[in-house]
């Protein structure tokens, strides 16, 4: 019996950087995909794409959810660039170096794996497209590219801007209790992790991103109420800090509607 080939994940090797593939999406990729340097030059001349004009102030850096991302096209499929920073305290010391020595436990690798297995699920992520660790003897830096979600926003900065009906709160909801129902963990679950795609908010779909520490976990309602309470908190914060941030009770009442019709 003939067996067609399973997976065409890849890994390639270039001096001390590795790069994490799938080559169904992209073929060969070189270092250069990672440098945000070379894209944010390249951009003037993408200028004839709506979407390259759309993000041409993003191609310095700014980005959805809380990293520093650089947008960009391979071709025509129109790309975002992750580098992997450090928080707290120990930023002060090394902004992007991790300790590590194997590449399968890189923060790059881990999140691509785990975008893939979600995708392959029908969960709504981006889609995964290369991960990129460059070794030291016991550390390292990441980056990682996924595929741009087509006209997404942050939750936090529509509601920024405008309030959102009752159902698309539900939809939030739900959203997050589908990747529970899957055992996803997202470990910085909050207002600018959920995407909002659609010209019009309320038409369009929910996605989550930024899935660096994510993991599956054995079901527990311990932890997926903790994720919940996270994304409370975080809505909470924006309300108090952001004039004009359209968020109440009743909004998390709806959400929580939405996540409890989907259990």
């Amino acid at each position: 019996m003939k067996t067609g080939k399973i997976s065409k994940i890849r890994v390639s090797k270039h001096v001390c950087s590795y790069i994490l593939y799938d080559d169904d999406i992209i073929a060969e990729p070189t270092l250069q995909l990672f440098r945000r340097d070379y894209h944010t030059n390249q951009q003037p001349r993408q200028s004839n794409s709506a979407v390259a004009a759309a993000n041409a102030g993003s191609a310095a850096g700014a980005g959805i959810g809380r990293a520093r991302v650089t947008y960009f096209f391979h071709g025509n499929r129109p790309l975002v660039l992750k580098h992997y920073y450090r928080g707290g305290a120990v930023a002060s010391i090394s902004k992007d170096r991790y300790p590590g020595f194997n590449i399968e436990n890189s923060r790059a690798f881990r999140e691509w794996r785990l975008l893939k297995k979600m995708h392959q699920l029908g969960l709504p992520v981006p889609r995964a497209v290369a991960a990129h660790v460059e070794k030291a003897l016991f550390s390292y830096t990441a980056d990682l590219v996924t595929e741009e979600i087509k006209d997404a926003k942050t939750l936090a900065d529509v509601l920024s801007k405008t309030s959102i009906d009752a159902e698309q709160w539900k939809k939030i909801g739900a959203c997050i209790s589908l990747f529970h129902r899957h055992d996803v963990y997202h470990a910085d679950l909050n207002a600018r992790n959920i995407l909002l795609a659609g010209a019009v908010p309320e038409e369009g779909g929910v996605y989550l991103i930024d899935f660096d520490r994510g993991q599956f976990r054995a079901d527990s309602a311990s932890w997926k109420m903790a994720n919940l309470a996270r994304l409370h908190r975080s809505l909470l914060k924006f309300s108090k800090n952001t004039p004009g941030f359209h968020f109440n009770e009743n909004d998390w009442i709806d959400l929580l509607a939405g996540y409890k019709a989907e259990l």
